[in-house]
């Protein structure tokens, strides 16, 4: 695929996602996001996947405040790099937004160990992108609609074909319910398993602080540096 033939068929996905998403929000009142970074490279360095969306906000109460008839496929990515840069957004409404997760990864992607580089070509989603409160709650979704974004972020890593994956959770659960297989522990909190015919690497969840000291943020990156093509 080339960069010309990604562009259509991503077009094509967030579609697709909008407008199933929208209908299955309407039924529950749970809002919808995928992406935190934007997407617009073929063949990245890196796809971080997170389980899902924190928040706890209604869908219909976003249609108010927003004056959407729906949240469009445009409105499911973001047009900066959360992950290396505070966007404008958060400095104008003083909100800490991704604060704790750009500190987590600034002490895994460094300059020291090339990482910080790879960051910056780097897309980030979620696994199932309907928001609940806290990651637990994602067992009151129904069924039908984890199953569905499961498919399309399957579907996603086909049509992007980043070099690397990297999850973020603790949870073996969750890794197997999203289809992750094999899952063993190398070393430095790092772990990897099998997706289809993928290698996964998994890393805990940038909100767990006893795995991002300074020192313990070191050594992970260390790791992820010698895993990563």
């Amino acid at each position: 695929m080339n960069q010309i033939e990604f562009i259509l068929k991503r077009n094509q996905w967030l579609e697709d996602v909008s407008n199933q998403c929208h209908e299955y929000a309407l039924k529950c009142d749970l809002d919808f996001y995928v992406f935190q970074t934007p997407v617009d490279l073929y063949n990245p360095d890196l796809l971080i996947i997170g389980i899902n969306p924190g928040g706890g906000k209604p869908y219909s109460e976003l249609l108010i405040q927003k004056g959407y008839s729906k949240r469009s496929a445009t409105d499911l990515v973001y047009d900066v790099n959360t992950l290396t840069t505070k966007p404008q957004w958060e400095i104008e409404g003083k909100l800490k937004g991704n604060d704790v997760m750009r500190s987590s990864f600034s002490r895994v992607f460094t300059k020291e160990n090339s990482l910080e580089k790879v960051l910056q070509n780097t897309v980030m989603m979620n696994m199932f992108y309907f928001n609940t409160p806290k990651e637990k709650d994602l067992s009151a979704i129904p069924q039908e609609m984890q199953d569905y974004c499961l498919r399309k972020t399957i579907e996603f890593i086909e049509i992007l074909n980043p070099k690397n994956i990297l999850f973020l959770t603790s949870d073996e659960s969750k890794l197997k319910h999203s289809g992750i297989k094999e899952i063993k522990y190398l070393e430095n909190n790092v772990k990897q398993g099998l997706l289809l015919n993928r290698t996964a690497t998994v890393i805990p969840h940038y909100s767990y602080f006893g795995a991002y000291s300074k020192e313990k943020g070191a050594l992970m990156g260390m790791t992820l540096r010698k895993l990563f093509k």
